[in-house]
């Protein structure tokens, strides 16, 4: 083996490195990056909504504005618990609802405080799901559908005891 066959065998195995290290250094620079945070923050999103939804279990004995009290509170503290998280939209939609609760008279101000924030987040839902991962702003397909099911959930209380 000559001197350039074997510095020609060295460039090689260097060059070959050196895409090696470009591919893990690309990799763990786009992991760090602000769109990998957002697809994790769907597990404290849905763990947030897991607990607003047992709040809303403790809202089940009362009736009329003191149940739209008690649901707006829920709210409250899910926007509260969401702070963590990229989802200024969401926490807005949920204030928005949790604030008309607060003044809410009647059954119907209730319902569409309610039906407001929920075709907020059913449709924020439908755009995740169509691009296939997390919708600024909103968060991620899991975390939508399960703070869905919340206002869902309140929904039916508002409607059986408003």
């Amino acid at each position: 083996m000559t001197a350039w066959e074997w510095n020609a065998g060295l460039r090689s195995a260097i060059a070959a490195f050196g895409a090696r290290l470009l591919v893990v250094m690309t990799l763990a620079l786009l992991g760090a990056m602000p769109g990998s945070r957002l697809a994790s923050a769907a597990i404290p999103v849905t763990a947030a909504a897991q607990r607003a939804d047992a709040g809303l279990s403790a809202c089940d004995s009362s009736s009329g504005q003191v149940l739209y009290r008690c649901v707006s509170d829920v709210l409250y503290r899910l926007c509260r618990d969401l702070k963590g998280a990229d989802v200024q939209q969401t926490r807005s939609a949920l204030d928005t609802a949790a604030a008309r609760l607060r003044t809410a008279v009647s059954k119907v101000q209730a319902l569409s405080a309610i039906t407001q924030a929920t075709a907020l987040i059913t449709g924020a839902l439908t755009r995740a799901r169509s691009v296939g991962g997390v919708l600024q702003g909103w968060g991620d397909g899991s975390g939508l559908a399960a703070i869905a099911g919340v206002l869902g959930h309140a929904a039916k209380l508002i409607q059986a005891k408003g």
